[in-house]
């Protein structure tokens, strides 16, 4: 299927939608008072998952606590893996943390040193395959990822998709496991993401990889041994992996792969160019705005159509930008959809994962 597809999809770039909606967002940013208190949110932020995760390791490994304390300190040890990635890395690889992009390339490191996840990779994998080609078949490879689900109708049917909204949960779990272990070397191997290519690192990229890794691994598991036999310390950090693993893919499927959201495939696109600005909202919803809890743990990731349409800009200010995106999309015709809680989400996935799982099958299946 892949040799059929064209090299690269493309998008008109414009629209008075994206237009009227950058302006907006522009003269709410231009505040100095606005990006101050963003960045001061952002950076305090940071220092409570820094805090957590370094503060809950070093009470946890080398101090040895009493047993009724271990519990408490590994979902501190949690929380702080959950901000890092969200908080942190993910704001930092996007470019919005620093002006600078070599401070940003960084802190966008805590994914390969605190996460196991090459940030080289990510920045292909999620800023260029992801947020360019969303939803579209083949170049999206988040939800392209058959023989093992079918996330989007025009993939071709197997009957074991009939099970996938029964199954896919536990393989939610191993996503980050996958990425810590065979993930990074294989689409290396590759050469490509989806259809997006991706070039061995060199230099400092290449550094940043070996390095990081290797830190990762000296405290998750190799000093943690030291202190605890080597059968905790994986059950640990099997745990930890799965934990933060299905936190991360749910939030990201629950913004696109949902009955609401848009699927487009990349012949769709050659026939009739989509706005790149409207093809976005319409192939993401937002979940639970009103959650401040679930907006702070997640980096604002619940508001993930502010976040494709201003990714470079600090999570700290999408609940702001939601208004103005909101208002900007009544007023030119275009569809916007918001889950008003996680349940109501979760549900929408669960939904679609099962009509699509059924979708082609013979009747006698679909029927049973």
């Amino acid at each position: 299927m892949d040799a059929a597809l064209p090299a690269k999809p493309s998008f008109d770039s414009g629209g008075e939608f994206i237009r009227d909606t950058r302006r907006d967002v522009e003269r709410y940013l231009a505040s100095a008072r606005t990006r101050r208190l963003g960045k001061l949110r952002l950076y305090a932020k940071s220092i409570v998952a820094f805090a957590l995760l370094f503060g809950s390791w070093a009470a946890l490994v080398p101090a040895r606590p009493s047993v009724w304390l271990v519990p408490i300190l590994f979902a501190g040890l949690v929380v702080g893996t959950i901000l890092i990635a969200f908080c942190v890395m993910h704001d930092a690889n996007h470019g919005a943390y620093f002006r600078k992009r070599r401070l940003n390339h960084l802190l966008g490191w805590t994914a390969d040193s605190l996460l196991g996840l090459s940030s080289y990779a990510w920045r292909v994998k999620h800023n260029v395959a992801h947020h360019t080609y969303t939803n579209v078949d083949g170049f999206d490879a988040d939800i392209t990822q058959v023989p093992v689900a079918r996330l989007m109708p025009v993939q071709q049917p197997r009957p074991w998709y009939r099970f996938q909204h029964l199954y896919i949960w536990p393989l939610y779990a191993l996503m980050a496991l996958r990425w810590q272990t065979i993930g990074d070397v294989s689409a290396f191997f590759r050469g490509s993401i989806g259809r997006s290519a991706l070039r061995l690192p060199g230099g400092w990229d290449l550094s940043g990889l070996v390095v990081g890794k290797a830190i990762f691994v000296t405290w998750a598991i190799v000093v943690p041994m030291f202190f605890y036999p080597w059968w905790a310390v994986l059950a640990g950090y099997l745990v930890l992996s799965m934990v933060v693993s299905v936190v991360m893919a749910v939030t990201f499927q629950l913004a696109h792969c949902v009955e609401e959201a848009d699927f487009v495939t990349a012949e769709q696109l050659t026939g009739r160019k989509r706005v790149w600005a409207v093809h976005e909202v319409e192939t993401t919803v937002d979940f639970s705005p009103r959650n401040p809890v679930l907006t702070w743990m997640l980096g604002g990731l619940n508001y993930q159509i502010e976040h494709h349409l201003f990714p470079r800009v600090a999570h700290t200010h999408y609940a702001r930008i939601a208004e103005i995106v909101q208002r900007n999309a009544r007023r030119h015709g275009v569809r916007y959809v918001v889950h008003g809680s996680l349940r109501s989400a979760l549900r929408s996935h669960y939904r679609h994962l099962r009509a699509v799982g059924r979708m082609g099958l013979p009747v006698e299946i679909e029927a049973g």
